[in-house]
């Protein structure tokens, strides 16, 4: 299978139960279960894949929870919280700027240089952002 095509399949099998338990207003242990679903699965693929270093020292592990922390805890349970009080498109939409920010931010505080696929794959996320959009403002000015 093609590693996009699986990577795809990966956040939509995190997404989905992410958003089911915030219907259901269980959000906090549903994402609480993702996220240790998560965890396992890398420990356990990382052990088989190229090895899991259990010990790696006080700095690394400083940065891993601040990372862990700072960009995942809080960022996915505002997100869980959130998302369900959306409609599903616009948590579509807003969830595809995740990858067009990650490079920007990559750009701009790693300098890193995209290639000219990672900038026709944000033109191609932000076009149908914009044509998703369109289509939902007509179709609530046909309604209304």
């Amino acid at each position: 299978m093609c590693p996009v095509l699986l990577a795809a399949l990966c956040y939509s099998g995190f997404l989905f139960p992410l958003r089911r338990g915030g219907h259901s207003g269980q959000t906090v242990s549903s994402y609480v279960v993702v996220i240790t679903s998560a965890a396992v699965a890398s420990v356990v693929l990382g052990t088989v894949w190229r090895g899991v270093d259990l010990a790696p020292g006080w700095a690394a592990l400083g940065w891993l929870l601040l990372v862990a922390v700072c960009g995942q805890v809080l960022g996915w349970l505002l997100l869980a919280v959130c998302l369900p009080q959306l409609p599903s498109h616009a948590g579509a939409l807003l969830l595809l700027l995740t990858p067009v920010g990650a490079l920007v931010l990559g750009a701009v505080f790693l300098s890193e240089r995209p290639t000219l696929l990672q900038l026709l794959g944000c033109a191609l996320i932000l076009g149908n952002i914009v044509l998703a959009a369109g289509g939902r403002a007509s179709q609530s000015r046909r309604s209304g």
